[in-house]
């Protein structure tokens, strides 16, 4: 049986629904290291938020600290056993790393790679290891491919190829039956 993790803080790709949006992280493995300020997800991990689907073999989410809170005046007496434990769920985003056999959906494209690399505060997500991307009809790859999602446009550096098919995929239409 896999875990699971959910979260509001993971901003969206183009063509996603708003920041706003709920996130899911499934895997076989969760590590919370709340000291470092991190989760790692390992084995068959799954990421969602609207239309964006995220797969690979490994994934490790960066949080920003905690930001310091102001300190109450008036004390209050602890209940026995339950000591305030840092969650995840309350701390933003600031970025993901997904590795292995990564695989990347959104509604009007995909991407596959070995590394791709989500910074929240440049909104952009770099695919390295091999990354081909494919968006109606049309196959890049190179040696880095950056995504740039509020401007929805992708830089593809290094060796960079570019395939076109045709409208309708390159195949060839079937003889009407005689």
């Amino acid at each position: 049986m896999g875990a699971a993790y959910a979260t509001d803080t993971v901003a969206p790709a183009a063509g996603a629904p708003s920041a706003s949006s709920r996130t899911d992280i499934t895997a076989k493995k969760i590590t919370m290291r709340n000291q470092e300020n991190k989760a790692i997800f390992e084995g068959s991990v799954v990421l969602k938020k609207g239309l964006l689907v995220v797969h690979s073999d490994v994934m490790v989410v960066f949080l920003k600290p905690h930001e310091p809170k102001a300190v109450e005046t008036t004390a209050k007496a602890p209940h026995k056993g339950s000591e305030e434990l840092p969650t995840i769920s309350n701390q933003a985003v600031s970025k993901i790393e997904a590795t292995g056999r990564v695989k990347i959906e959104k509604a009007d494209g995909r991407a596959t790679c070995r590394k791709a690399v989500y910074s929240e505060d440049e909104r952009k997500i770099v695919l390295t290891g091999d990354p081909v991307a494919w968006q109606h009809g049309t196959r890049v790859s190179g040696k880095k491919i950056v995504m740039f999602l509020d401007d929805d446009r992708t830089l593809v550096e290094g060796e960079s190829h570019v395939m076109i098919e045709p409208e309708g995929g390159g195949r060839v239409p079937s003889p009407p039956a005689k």
